[in-house]
């Protein structure tokens, strides 16, 4: 019975822990297109989205595959270029494939049964 106790305790730890990681990276997510559409409103510039994305993408590390990452950090690279003409298709493009790796940054870490396997 005394074993019980400290592994039921780990337990809870480790589903706290889960939720609040999945929690994070929502959030992370939503804030990162937050951000460029307010790029896009032009209420911020691409500097501030590329050193906001830098701490950003020091929590993701722990948490999401590194090649998502580099590759977001790729394309808010590439908004300084489309800062000139926001209506480019340019930046149609860049904003499509940072929601889209953000989309699937937020699926990998969905719940699912095959996660707990």
């Amino acid at each position: 019975m005394k074993r019980l106790i400290p592994a039921f305790i780990i337990l809870i730890f480790i589903i706290v822990l889960c939720f609040s990681s999945h929690i994070l990276v929502d959030s992370i997510c939503s804030k990162t297109l937050n951000d460029i559409e307010s790029f896009y409103n032009k209420k911020i510039s691409a500097q501030d989205i590329q050193n906001s994305w830098q701490k950003q993408k020091e929590l993701l590390s722990l948490f999401v595959n590194h090649n998502f990452l580099d590759e977001i950090s790729i394309y808010i690279g590439q908004l300084t270029v489309a800062d000139a003409d926001l209506k480019s298709p340019e930046f149609e493009t860049i904003y499509k494939n940072i929601q889209t790796i953000l989309y699937m940054i937020k699926e990998e870490q969905r719940f699912a049964p095959h996660s707990f396997y």
